[in-house]
């Protein structure tokens, strides 16, 4: 019955291509291009190893018209023999077309379509999305040879303005998206992987997304995060998680904390076990959740965005997206190792601020111009989550007994630290107050245990151990120069 079906077709439409899809067809359309190393480089006939191009003379010019997610493969297979001459008038092969079903296979017409140099450009563009759609290796925009870069401060200026022209963003935010893209092709090598939280309007955030999609180490689309679609990730290929999710719950957002760091591992979907550590950029929504923020993340907020990005980007920008992959391929295979052995670090910022700036730091080799910029970036998230943990009864605690420690005390009640507590918060104009006995009970749980102190109650011996703890603790939570009085500056603990 098929071969009847396919005679008479060919009988009636003798201008158009009959493709049968089969099993080995359907495998073969979603294999990787055999010359593809793991990485996305593409090596020279012969060699193993990709060479470098120079900047603006790329070897990827059959990638031009492409979109980000095309494949090059898929818009060789689009054209026909004829497709020889520069310009002209041509034949390619365009979309499939579903005419049936029989014996249990699809029938496919392939539609032959006369068009000029311009027109085959877009068809195999066209083509190359759809061929590619359901296989996620095929449709991540990749680096296809190395090209030589300059400097690291004209390659981070030639990513950033590329970012601020497709996502619309200002100097700030495009510059701190800057820094996180460096970080995505540093990932194995980097021990805390910031994760990128976006928040906006839904256009603005598909906007930033799809722009982080074109310079991003081996980008991978998520539509939601949940445990069954992160088993869906090929993991082996170390890919970054680009994530829409803007009803992000609790369970999710400790996951995504966790991830930032290494060792933290799940079930897979063979059912072993795999550590989901690496780059993650997750749009929320149009605000942040009060109760659902993973750690070690960074904000953008996207809703600075004039103006909206057509989805059809134009082939300016996409081959401009290719030359910087390539750059940026070539930047990761030159300073692995250094990134890998940096001892860059930043003190001044709250806990979780260095932390991220530390790790995206380390990525910025070569350019201390450029990593003294990241710590005024930072500077106004990490005042916030200063201010906001000043409010924290731990922290109110802690800064009362460190204050109280530089008293001639040798021991501290519980109510005289709940007494301090309390007068600071009404000299802040707060209303709240907090028992002595709630005050005991948060120093049990952060490590400063209480003990019987005669017929006054319970509190803490001010001996020298007692005191070091205390000082370890309040630079811990950034309270170390807060209390700069006579007393902390003869105190033998303090740093001078």
């Amino acid at each position: 019955m098929t071969s009847r079906l396919y005679a008479q077709i060919r009988k009636n439409f003798p201008e158009f291509n009959l493709l049968p899809e089969t099993s080995d067809t359907a495998e073969a359309a979603q294999a990787p291009a055999p010359d593809a190393a793991p990485d996305g480089t593409v090596a020279k006939p012969g060699t193993s190893e990709p060479q470098p191009t120079q900047n603006g003379a790329s070897e990827s010019n059959a990638s031009q018209g492409q979109a980000d997610a095309g494949s090059g493969a898929s818009q060789t297979k689009s054209q026909s023999p004829e497709d020889s001459a520069e310009k002209g008038i041509r034949k390619v092969n365009g979309l499939r077309e579903l005419i049936g079903v029989a014996s249990g296979e699809p029938i496919f017409l392939n539609i032959e379509c006369t068009v000029d140099a311009e027109g085959a450009r877009e068809v195999a563009e066209i083509v190359a999305r759809a061929d590619s759609q359901f296989n996620p290796v095929r449709w991540m925009p990749l680096p296809v040879n190395l090209e030589t870069f300059g400097t690291t401060g004209e390659l981070f200026t030639r990513v950033q303005r590329a970012i601020a022209e497709r996502a619309h963003l200002p100097d700030r935010e495009s510059a701190l998206l800057t820094f996180w893209v460096f970080s995505t092709w540093f990932k194995e090598v980097l021990s805390v992987a910031p994760c990128l939280l976006i928040t906006g309007r839904p256009q603005e955030g598909e906007t930033v997304l799809s722009t982080l999609r074109a310079f991003s180490s081996r980008p991978h689309p998520l539509a939601g995060l949940t445990s069954q679609s992160l088993k869906t990730v090929t993991w082996v290929y170390y890919p970054t998680l680009l994530i829409s999710e803007p009803n992000l719950g609790k369970r999710m957002a400790v996951f995504l904390g966790c991830s930032t760091c290494r060792g933290y591992v799940a079930m897979g979907y063979d059912g072993g076990r795999v550590d989901h550590f690496g780059s993650k950029a997750i749009y929320l929504g149009e605000d942040l959740p009060m109760k659902s923020m993973p750690q070690n993340c960074l904000h953008i907020n996207a809703s600075t965005n004039p103006k909206v990005e057509s989805q059809h980007a134009p082939p300016r920008l996409q081959e401009a997206a290719q030359s910087i992959r390539n750059q940026l391929l070539y930047y990761r295979v030159q300073n692995f190792r250094s990134v890998f052995k940096s001892d860059f670090s930043v003190t001044g910022l709250s806990p979780e601020s260095n932390a991220i700036a530390s790790a995206l730091g380390k990525c910025i080799v070569d350019a201390p111009k450029i990593q003294k910029q990241l710590l005024s970036l930072l500077a106004p998230n990490s005042q916030q989550e200063m201010a906001e943990r000043l409010d924290d009864l731990g922290t109110l605690v802690v800064g009362a007994a460190f204050s109280l420690c530089h008293t001639d005390k040798t021991q501290l009640l519980v109510g005289e630290i709940a007494h301090e507590v309390n007068r600071v918060l009404r000299d802040r104009g707060e209303r709240l107050q907090f028992s002595a006995e709630k005050v005991g009970h948060k120093l049990k749980k952060l490590g400063l245990f209480t003990r019987r102190l005669g017929g006054a109650g319970n509190g803490l011996l001010l001996d020298h151990a007692t005191k070091v703890l205390l000082h370890e603790m309040a630079a811990t939570y950034g309270l170390d120069g807060l209390n700069e009085t006579d007393e902390n500056l003869h105190c033998p603990i303090c740093p001078e």
